[in-house]
């Protein structure tokens, strides 16, 4: 008897060819199920032999957990499919984000503003989608709560995936919330750059906003372009398109409700 055969999910997001794969059809299909939610079902099937850009393997050790390979590397190994899940998901958008050829990615939360761009630069755990869903409840557009997209000349496009939320209370639940949800709109690209603030949540902190120049906001952000260690000429260029035309400033902040109050009134000030 005859085994069954295995089909990857071959398949291009954002110009890059991804492969899913492994020892079971199953694992595969629910890998299809991770990306496209990872990647907002930005995805176009492939077909046919080619060079991937990663490689991802899934498949069942003797003990029941679930290994995750990526390019031959170990990245997960876990009985419990929502952490394997977690991970693929941030990893197929990264491995997305790191290869992308004419678009560039930055760890940031974005918002549309009266046909503006609004960037958030930072990481995990500093409040970015806690004040992009603010700014979103009192009238901006949503265009991203964690990866920002811009093309060759620095303009911003949205990344829409539904917010990934957490709980004020002990254990920070997670959830999620879409634009809609937060009686706001999905922003349509592209977007000038107009303000880049560099903040952070820190309890009663006062908004004491701190501008920097052009330069010096093209180089704070090169921890949080993801293209930057393999393509630091393109990844420069671009910084400097989305910086040329942006108020570049840094600050801690309060609550994100006054703050966002607080911040579209700054933007709204700003000279043309």
């Amino acid at each position: 008897m005859s085994e069954t055969p295995i089909t990857p999910f071959d398949f291009e997001s954002y110009g890059v060819p991804i492969r899913i794969t492994g020892s079971d059809q199953g694992l595969i299909d629910w890998g299809e199920e991770v990306a496209r939610k990872a990647l907002i079902n930005n995805i176009r099937l492939l077909s046919g032999p080619r060079d991937f850009a990663s490689v991802f393997e899934l498949s069942y050790e003797a003990d029941g957990k679930i290994k995750l390979l990526q390019d031959g590397r170990l990245e997960g190994l876990d009985a419990v499919r929502d952490y394997i899940t977690k991970y693929f998901n941030s990893i197929i958008r990264v491995a997305v984000a790191e290869n992308a050829a004419d678009l560039m990615f930055i760890h940031a939360g974005a918002v549309g503003w009266k046909g503006r761009g609004i960037v958030f630069p930072g990481t995990s755990f500093v409040g970015k989608s806690t004040l992009v869903a603010e700014l979103v409840r009192q009238g901006a557009d949503y265009f991203s709560d964690d990866y920002a997209i811009f093309d060759t000349q620095g303009r911003l496009y949205p990344f829409p995936r539904i917010l990934s939320m957490r709980r004020d209370e002990p254990g920070y639940t997670p959830y999620e919330v879409t634009a809609e949800e937060l009686g706001g709109k999905i922003g349509v690209g592209p977007l000038l750059v107009r303000a880049i603030c560099f903040t952070e949540y820190t309890p009663e902190a006062a908004w004491t906003p701190l501008q920097r120049t052009p330069g010096q906001g093209a180089l704070d952000l090169v921890p949080f372009t993801f293209s930057f260690v393999n393509r630091p000429e393109f990844s420069l260029g671009v910084l400097n398109k989305i910086t040329e035309n942006a108020i570049i400033i840094s600050s801690q902040r309060g609550s994100a409700d006054k703050f966002a109050k607080t911040f579209l009134n700054f933007v709204d000030n700003l000279p043309d």
